[in-house]
């Protein structure tokens, strides 16, 4: 019983303090081209905050990043297509290319042209 009441007096022992520059080697063991470059805002932040070493707060960042471009492609894709096929059903034809005249059958031209100039 005596134990018991020792253990509730004693604080609550602290966490090892964490070894920064270990988990900074292991990032740029990681990812070579970081070295020399700041770390994203996020990242410092996400570690501290969460408790997760640097490599994995860095690879979170990138998914995020990389999902976000992602999702950006394919909205710009779906509005390509969304053009290319407003295009194909346009009775119109754009100015850029006009149709049907041909410059070789214009009379005039044909005459300025000719071999009686």
């Amino acid at each position: 019983m005596d134990e018991v009441k020792q253990n509730e007096l004693q604080p609550a022992a602290e966490p090892p303090e964490r070894d920064f520059a270990a988990e900074a080697e292991a990032l740029i063991e990681a990812r070579p081209e970081l070295r020399g470059k700041p770390l994203p805002d996020g990242v410092l932040r996400t570690a501290l905050e969460e408790n997760q070493p640097l490599l994995r707060a860095f690879l979170a960042h990138e998914q995020r990043e990389t999902s976000a471009e992602l999702e950006r492609l394919r909205e710009e894709n779906r509005v390509y297509r969304q053009n290319a096929e407003a295009a194909k059903r346009s009775p119109v034809q754009g100015a850029a290319h006009p149709g049907g005249d041909d410059p070789e059958a214009d009379p005039f031209l044909t005459g300025f042209n000719g071999s009686g100039w």
